[in-house]
């Protein structure tokens, strides 16, 4: 369960990589992705630089096919733009956009790749959108292109909302892998990439139900809500290694280890 829970398989990253195969490699930048592309173990992991340029590409791709159809509004719209900068953006397409970009190069007929120009066009024109976006933003070198660096994960608190208070209450950014199609779900928004801003596992469980002392778990913004307590963020590590605490479910466990009371009076 634990593996499963940290699972950063990227499996539609494999099959984009596939449907590749047989593109004209003559452009630099094109051959460029191609290589990097070829060597992903599809672990999208913190380190993972052909992971990077999946997800710049398939980004790209998405609004290259789009937007000279529909523009970009209503295609901001489709990929989850919120119609109130107060409220959380998100849209059923967002999460299907991914099966429907593959079944669009699977398809020969597909309107909307014809409508860009064809399916070499589109993807060649992509890659090296994709590629520029890169160097403009990480820099020339392709090592320095890791996943993490553009894909982090803030603990935010309600009150850091406020820039001023942002730094006393907020944790991070800390880089973390995995998208909207691995097992660790670590969503961005598709208007405001790649930041892990949309969704994530808030807390982790693994329930021993034949001998629930032994159940574990870990809750990345620690166990207290006040800023001043030890507690406030120490899971934080442990969430990102991957590593779990155990669940106390004895009275006399709880009583073994308790390390304070708190006590309410009206």
């Amino acid at each position: 369960m634990a593996s499963m829970q940290q699972d950063l398989t990227c499996i539609p990253g494999g099959i984009f990589v596939e449907k590749l195969k047989g593109l004209p490699e003559n452009d630099p930048d094109v051959k460029l992705a191609l290589d990097y592309l070829r060597q992903w173990n599809t672990i999208l992991d913190t380190q993972s630089i052909g992971g990077t340029i999946y997800e710049v590409i398939r980004l790209t791709l998405v609004r290259n096919l789009l937007e000279p159809v529909v523009g970009k509004d209503l295609t901001d719209e489709l990929l989850g733009k919120s119609w109130n900068p107060v409220l959380l953006g998100d849209h059923e397409w967002y999460g299907y956009d991914t099966p429907s970009l593959l079944k669009m190069l699977d398809n020969p007929n597909s309107w909307w790749v014809e409508k860009v120009g064809g399916r070499e066009a589109i993807l060649i024109k992509s890659i090296k959108d994709a590629i520029s976006w890169l160097r403009e933003h990480l820099g020339n070198d392709p090592q320095k292109w890791q996943w993490g660096k553009i894909h982090r994960s803030t603990m935010a608190h309600a009150m850091g909302s406020q820039k001023l208070l942002a730094p006393t209450f907020n944790r991070g950014p800390f880089p973390v892998g995995g998208d909207t199609d691995t097992p660790w779900q670590a969503a961005w928004m598709p208007d405001s990439p790649y930041d892990n801003q949309l969704w994530a596992p808030s807390m982790r469980h693994i329930f021993d139900m034949g001998n629930l002392k032994n159940s574990k778990y870990v809750l990345p913004q620690g166990e207290s809500g006040h800023i001043a307590s030890k507690h406030y963020d120490d899971m934080i590590p442990a969430y990102f290694k991957g590593e779990y605490y155990p669940m106390l479910y004895d009275r006399k466990d709880i009583e073994a280890n308790v390390e304070g009371k708190l006590i309410l009076q009206s």
